[in-house]
């Protein structure tokens, strides 16, 4: 029976160290049950972006081979959703062949070890974690998918891509889907860096403002950047009282300049939080990890 390289829970783990030292208190976390999206009502009454991930790990199919693995159902769902609540999917690109337990403690590395920047580079995960969009997994997997075209789960897993290292583990060999080409994967460190600038175009995410400085039915990137600064001082300022949150999101339109235009999702009334906690909901086994960054998260540690 094939094994991941991996557990997918250590990658959690690890991917909820990584932000908690990025952020400090900054980042909020949580695991939201089987079926369960992000609840705009469950965000932190404080300005910032919500983003949602599945985490992949990948599965040791040979000595030199390792899949990455999806549930074509699972797809499905999330395709279905709209653009702002689409989650990430976040996989390792490996550098080592078989189990990476047993890779780095023949490199003399302990495995636990690799949750941290002192493993040393190429071993520690941050450095070895893609993310592709929702869209770009149901674009490699176009055909499977609608095929498939429910979302039944049982008997749906599907190979995303095979990663061959027969030449060597620096550059391992791709094979996307059904012979697919190979889409513009994002690193793990990189994709916080361009968050924090509202991403890139097609990239989902929540945004989170107070209503009284929303004041027109759609925004450029570069605007909702603007009012996510502007929103620290006028939060600043509202402490110890109730206030109307917008949420925010990209519609899936893409506007002339070929920008994405962001619109109103739902609003509410809330007291004001002092800060954002942590906050824990429950753990399935999707692997599904939703993240909360507050608009004061202006300098990050990489």
């Amino acid at each position: 029976m094939a094994s991941v390289s991996v557990p997918e829970k250590t990658l959690e783990h690890w991917a909820s160290l990584y932000l908690t030292y990025r952020y400090r208190s900054h980042a909020s976390m949580w695991w939201p049950a089987k079926g369960v999206d992000i609840d705009v009502q469950r965000l932190p009454a404080q300005p910032g972006k919500a983003v949602q991930f599945e985490l992949k790990s990948t599965v040791v199919s040979g000595v030199n081979y390792q899949d990455v693995v999806v549930n074509l159902g699972q797809l499905w769902d999330y395709y279905r959703l709209p653009l702002a609540m689409q989650p990430y999917y976040v996989f390792p690109w490996p550098n080592w062949a078989g189990d990476l337990g047993s890779a780095a403690l023949a490199a003399g590395i302990t495995p636990t070890e690799l949750a941290f920047r002192r493993s040393g580079p190429g071993w520690w995960f941050a450095d070895w974690m893609v993310v592709l969009t929702t869209a770009q997994v149901a674009g490699v997997l176009s055909g499977e998918l609608a095929a498939h075209g429910s979302s039944v789960r049982k008997g749906a897993s599907c190979r995303l891509v095979r990663f061959d290292l027969s030449a060597g583990s620096s550059a391992p060999v791709r094979t996307w889907g059904a012979s697919a080409g190979e889409p513009p994967t994002v690193s793990w460190r990189q994709f916080w860096t361009d968050l924090q600038a509202c991403g890139r175009n097609g990239w989902p995410q929540l945004i989170r403002l107070p209503a009284d400085l929303v004041r027109k039915t759609s925004y450029s990137r570069a605007e909702i950047r603007g009012l996510l600064a502007s929103s620290l001082l006028y939060i600043g300022e509202s402490r110890n009282r109730q206030l109307e949150f917008i949420t925010l999101g990209p519609s899936g339109d893409i506007s002339a300049n070929r920008r994405d235009i962001f619109v109103g999702i739902s609003s509410e009334r809330v007291q004001v939080d002092p800060s954002p906690d942590d906050v824990v909901l429950a753990e399935d086994a999707d692997h599904c990890q939703a993240v909360f960054v507050n608009a004061g998260a202006r300098r990050d540690r990489g």
